[in-house]
């Protein structure tokens, strides 16, 4: 006959290390479940020692895509730092070529060049939007609202 199992306990782990662990809790549990009241039983390619296989491999690749992000961050971090550099040198170019152009006024092919360029928005101050223009969109009512529309006439 069965008997019924007193309910099964998580193996005692630190808090900080269950927050971060990527194996859900009830999934712990059916491991513990398995590593102490069925640790004799096996069913086809499932009993503790692969399930507790399968977490590993999660655990592996968890800490893969944690890698993963911190570098990702790190080049973002540094793409960032290139394109402000980046601009800040587009930006003296721009001064630069100016001067120059005002300097020899017979180049007038730069000068126009230099017309159509526009100064490079700094890198690090995010491009707001303008102000917008013109009539307010119409608001729904409106576009069905009968009273303003064509009369229909039988």
């Amino acid at each position: 006959m069965f008997m019924s199992t007193p309910p099964v306990a998580l193996i005692s782990i630190p808090s900080t290390s269950l927050e971060n662990d990527p194996v859900p809790a009830d999934i712990r549990a059916i491991i513990e479940l398995f590593a102490s009241h069925l640790a004799k039983v096996a069913f086809p390619d499932v009993d503790a020692a692969s399930l507790r296989r399968h977490a590993d491999e999660l655990r592996a690749e968890a800490k893969t895509v944690a890698r993963a992000r911190e570098a990702l961050a790190s080049a973002i971090a540094a793409t960032d730092a290139r394109l402000t550099a980046l601009t800040d040198a587009a930006a003296r170019a721009i001064a630069y070529a100016r001067i120059y152009s005002e300097a020899h006024p017979d180049r007038a092919p730069i000068a126009r060049a230099l017309a159509s360029l526009s100064r490079p928005a700094p890198a690090s101050e995010p491009i707001k939007p303008g102000k917008r223009r013109g009539r307010p969109p119409r608001q729904t009512a409106e576009l069905f609202d009968a009273s303003t529309g064509p009369e229909v006439v039988a």
